[in-house]
């Protein structure tokens, strides 16, 4: 499997930088008829959770490796939700059938193959959730983890909004790393440092750090945004596939396929148009940034 260059990569991550920095919106003053705002959003309290869950239980680490399986006789366990379906399109309805295993039909996903937990549950059942609301089949959790004791001492859960907010960016992982970075008061999630002056939430141990929890395999931008969080480690249920099967026609193989392109196929291959652009201040905001005092991350 081929791999973004450098380039693509870093101005993916650029653009995460804007979407995880929040801006003025950070102190918007609650909605008076939802509720609450977040970033400047309104959402209803009751439906959608935005702070953290406290919690002081063991955490076992990432689930043990799936074992291996008959590919012609394993039949993968299933929760048997199946709901009636209300399309309006009855021709259409009778098309979409409930889907019972994942598909994954590539070398992708060997070695990484693990069992489930109660936290990649607990983030099937937000995206669910998110469904029910009116919104996209996603949910996440990410859990803060204490490194002294093991112990999960919080957690977050989120669900995907870009309808209910009209963003095409509040995806599920983007929404619940921006409510615990928010909360915590720090934009490196890997580790969190009990004395770090700007930590908002009390840990016990020296050190901390959070896991993130998904309901799929996470678009190239959520990706990167985990990565630009410090986030190292990352457990997804449903694929990439199952995100592009009818009915949900999701193209998050075609993204990626997409960074993997030169710029300069990309506008044959997928229409976007990419070109690099050279004016005499191009460099000006990064020299100011490497020769100031401001806050690096």
């Amino acid at each position: 499997m081929k791999f973004p260059t450098i380039l693509t990569w870093m101005s993916l991550m650029m653009f995460v930088v804007l979407l995880l920095s929040g801006g003025p919106a950070l102190s918007a003053p609650p909605a008076p008829d939802s509720g609450r705002a977040f970033f400047g959003n309104e959402y209803d309290p009751k439906t959608c959770q935005m702070n953290a869950t406290s919690t002081d239980e063991p955490y076992e680490g990432v689930p043990k490796p799936e074992p291996k399986h008959d590919h012609f006789t394993y039949v993968q366990p299933w929760s048997g939700y199946c709901p009636e379906a209300t399309l309006k399109d009855r021709k259409k309805a009778a098309c979409m059938t409930c889907q019972t295993a994942n598909i994954k039909g590539s070398e992708l996903y060997d070695g990484i193959e693990v069992q489930g937990n109660k936290w990649a549950l607990l983030a099937c059942d937000e995206a669910r959730a998110g469904v029910e609301a009116g919104g996209g089949p996603f949910g996440a959790v990410i859990i803060q983890v204490d490194d002294e004791s093991g112990k999960v001492i919080r957690y977050w859960r989120n669900r995907n909004h870009v309808v209910e907010w009209t963003d095409p960016t509040a995806h599920a992982e983007i929404a619940v790393m921006r409510a615990t970075c928010k909360e915590i008061g720090v934009m490196n999630l890997g580790r969190i440092d009990k004395n770090d002056p700007h930590l908002k939430l009390p840990q016990t141990g020296k050190t901390s750090h959070c896991e993130m929890y998904t309901s799929t395999e996470p678009c190239p931008m959520c990706y990167t945004a985990m990565r630009r969080c410090g986030i190292n480690t990352l457990v997804f249920a449903s694929t990439r596939f199952d995100a592009g099967v009818q009915g949900i026609d999701l193209p998050l193989d075609a993204n990626y396929n997409e960074l993997q392109t030169s710029y300069r196929d990309r506008a044959a291959k997928y229409g976007m148009h990419v070109y690099q652009a050279t004016v005499p201040n191009s460099l000006d905001a990064y020299n100011l940034y490497k020769r100031s005092e401001v806050t690096k991350y």
